[in-house]
């Protein structure tokens, strides 16, 4: 697992493609916030355990091996330290269920995986704007300025 020094946003989600994708629509949109990808729950409570510093977003997806999204939200909100930390579902899944027990783990947003890659844009600008603003280190591309140079590719759904 690669250590970053100060990760912006930790992203856990078992399906590679998925972490792929939105790890490089965040280095070309938002190339200051680093990502941190994650495969399940547990990888992600050992990486919060020992980050030197907390990231400032977690996105987290809600099937996942091991230890599911559910599980892993549960965990992160029983414990004090995480209190200030935003986590934001962000999964294939678009069922009320699913929307409100994440609510009601105190999910901080829930948001469907898009099916295009513009879409997918539009989310990474939109969480930018509404979690990670001034978080992380200087953004580089005004928060109107839509994306149009990413390669036209549908995201992988599960």
């Amino acid at each position: 697992m690669n250590q970053i020094s100060c990760a912006c946003v930790f992203h856990v989600d078992d399906d590679e493609d998925d972490r792929f994708l939105l790890q490089q629509v965040f280095r070309q949109y938002s190339p200051a916030c680093e990502i941190k990808p994650l495969a399940n729950g547990e990888e992600l409570l050992e990486a919060l355990a020992t980050a030197p510093v907390l990231p400032s977003l977690i996105l987290l997806d809600l099937n996942m091996p091991i230890m599911g999204g559910f599980e892993v939200l549960r965990s992160i909100r029983q414990e004090p330290r995480y209190d200030s930390i935003p986590v934001v579902v962000l999964t294939t899944s678009d069922q009320l269920t699913d929307r409100q027990m994440a609510s009601e783990l105190k999910a901080d947003g829930f948001i469907p995986k898009p099916p295009t890659l513009k879409q997918l844009n539009q989310i990474v600008l939109e969480l930018r704007q509404n979690w990670l603003e001034g978080k992380c280190a200087a953004i580089t591309q005004p928060l109107h300025t839509p994306p149009t140079d990413i390669p036209a590719k549908s995201i992988s759904v599960k």
